[in-house]
């Protein structure tokens, strides 16, 4: 009994300092509600989420420090871009849009996208870096579609980056586990 009390012990400080790790990492999510970000997997396809030609739209990430690196993640769905699919990605630096690259996922599947960004977007990174989407640059009427879930701004390469699956919440068992350290620090502290 007492081996596995110790076992939860160690699990329970390891966890409580990998908790705080997190909580103080440099990671900014945007997703649903805001925007166009669709909240489930289920509503990929609809109105309003699955966006066209003339329906590009951008979001604003709230303000992190930054001190050597920075990327930006965008979890994109059913992107062919193999197919001639082009959805530009710009950020703001300095109130000019600059572009990134564009969106090369895979048709009818959830993916990442990740953008490196230079030094030259810190100042902006600090302030709220503001992101904008090209959707179907390629065409003039709808041609092609797009369904977001995610940006994630991440800065010196920390912090966890959750699922590009809308709805999906990064590692729920650590809290749980997290749980059972705490309840073996209790049961320990009880004896002595």
């Amino acid at each position: 009994m007492k081996k596995f009390q110790m076992v939860l012990v160690i699990l329970g400080v390891l966890l409580a300092f990998g908790t705080f790790t997190m909580a103080i990492a440099d990671v900014d999510t945007q997703a649903a509600p805001t925007g166009y970000f669709v909240p489930t997997d289920a509503q990929k396809w609809d109105d309003g989420y699955w966006r066209w030609y003339d329906e590009d739209w951008g979001w604003t990430h709230n303000a992190l420090t930054v001190n050597t690196s920075a990327t930006l993640m965008i979890a994109s769905f059913d992107i062919d871009y193999s197919s001639g699919e082009v959805d530009n990605i710009y950020v703001k630096d300095e109130g000019s849009w600059v572009y990134i690259g564009c969106l090369t996922g895979s048709s009818s599947s959830w993916s990442y996208n990740t953008f490196t960004l230079g030094a030259q977007f810190f100042n902006e990174i600090v302030a709220g870096l503001e992101v904008w989407m090209d959707i179907d640059s390629t065409h003039t009427s709808d041609h092609w579609a797009v369904t977001l879930s995610k940006s994630v701004l991440q800065t010196d390469g920390t912090g966890t980056i959750p699922d590009p699956d809308p709805g999906q919440v990064p590692e729920p068992a650590t809290m749980l586990l997290l749980g059972f350290g705490l309840a073996g620090l209790a049961t320990l502290r009880k004896k002595f």
